[in-house]
C-alpha cells in the first residue's frame, strides 16, 4: 500500500474515531456488587471500599497500562515534531506522516480509555443507586414495634446502673466515721473508667458518623452526595469526549491536507506557466 492509500485509509478511520468501541475485552471488566456485608459499612467506608474493588479489578489495571502506553506515543510525538522543525523535503513529508500516524495511534489509546472510564463510571453509579436503596430500605424496615423495643432496653439498662448506685450505701462507703472502704475507692475507679470506655466509644472513628465538610450527616445523605459527585464527574468524561472528537477531526484534516499535498504539491507553491509559441512571435516568417 503506497503512502496516499495509507493517509486515505487513516482519514477513513479518523472520521469513525467518535463512534463507540467495542467495550472491554473479555477480562478487563470491573463487576461491582452491592452486597449486604457492604451495606452494613459505614458511609464513608463503602466509598473506599468500592474505590479499593475498582482499583484490583481487571479494568482498572488495563486503564494503567494504557496510561503507560499513551505516555510512550506522547514522547514520540514530541521528538517527531522536533525533527519535522529542522527537516525538508521528501525528509519533511515521510516525518509529518509519520506524525499523523503516531496521532491516530495515540487517539485510538485515549479512545479505548474514555470508553473505559465512561464504563466504570456507569457501573460506579448504579452501584450507589442500589446501596441507597437498600440503606433506605434498611431503615424503613425498622417498625414502631422494633423502636419501642429499643428504647425500653435503653430505659432498662439505665435502670440497672440507677439501682447499682443505689445499693452503695454509707455502710459499704464508710467502715466509719472517718475511714473510707476500699470498695467506695474501687467503685469510684471503676465509674471513671466506664466513662472513660464511653467516651472512646462515641469519638471512634469506626462509630463516627460520616461527615461532609465538619457537618455529619447520616449514611443516605452521605451516598447521595457520592452519587452527585458521579454525575459531575460524568459532565468531566463528556467534555473530554468533546475534545477528543475535536483533535480526531484535526488529525484527519492534517493527513487530508498531506494527502493533497503529495498528489497535487504544495498549495503555497506558484503554478508555472510553459512556455509555448504565439502567433504574433511568428507572424513576420509569414509576411
Amino acid at each position: 500500500m503506497n503512502t496516499r492509500n495509507i493517509l486515505s485509509s487513516l482519514i477513513l478511520t479518523l472520521s469513525l474515531s467518535c463512534t463507540p468501541l467495542v467495550l472491554a475485552s473479555e477480562g478487563r471488566n470491573w463487576d461491582p456488587v452491592a452486597s449486604d456485608k457492604l451495606i452494613k459499612l459505614p458511609a464513608n467506608i463503602i466509598e473506599k471500599r468500592i474505590q479499593q474493588d475498582f482499583e484490583a479489578s481487571p479494568m482498572a489495571l488495563h486503564l494503567v497500562e494504557l496510561e503507560q502506553q499513551m505516555q510512550g506515543k506522547l514522547s514520540q510525538l514530541k521528538s517527531l515534531q522536533e525533527l519535522i522543525s529542522e527537516s525538508e523535503g521528501d525528509e519533511l513529508i515521510d516525518q509529518r506522516f509519520e506524525l499523523v500516524q503516531q496521532k491516530s495511534e495515540y487517539l485510538d489509546l485515549m479512545q479505548e480509555t474514555q470508553e473505559l472510564r465512561q464504563n466504570a463510571l456507569a457501573k460506579k453509579q448504579r452501584l450507589y443507586e442500589t446501596v441507597l436503596g437498600k440503606l433506605r430500605n434498611k431503615n424503613g424496615n425498622a417498625s414502631q414495634g422494633e423502636v419501642y423495643q429499643l428504647k425500653q432496653k435503653q430505659d432498662q439498662a439505665r435502670q440497672r446502673m440507677q439501682k447499682v448506685l443505689a445499693q452503695v450505701d454509707n455502710s459499704l462507703i464508710h467502715l466509719g466515721l472517718d475511714k473510707r472502704s476500699p470498695y467506695a475507692d474501687e467503685f469510684a475507679l471503676n465509674l471513671a473508667k466506664v466513662e472513660d470506655l464511653k467516651n472512646a466509644i462515641s469519638k471512634h472513628k469506626a462509630n463516627a458518623s460520616p461527615t461532609l465538610g465538619d457537618v455529619e450527616v447520616t449514611s443516605e445523605e452521605y451516598v447521595r452526595q457520592l452519587l452527585m459527585e458521579a454525575s459531575t464527574e460524568q459532565s468531566l468524561l463528556d467534555q473530554e469526549a468533546l475534545m477528543f472528537s475535536y483533535m480526531a477531526k484535526l488529525v484527519a484534516l492534517d493527513a487530508q491536507a498531506l494527502e493533497y499535498e503529495i498528489s497535487f504539491g504544495d498549495e503555497n507553491t506558484e503554478l508555472t506557466q510553459r512556455n509555448r509559441t504565439k502567433p504574433a512571435d511568428v507572424a513576420d516568417m509569414f509576411l
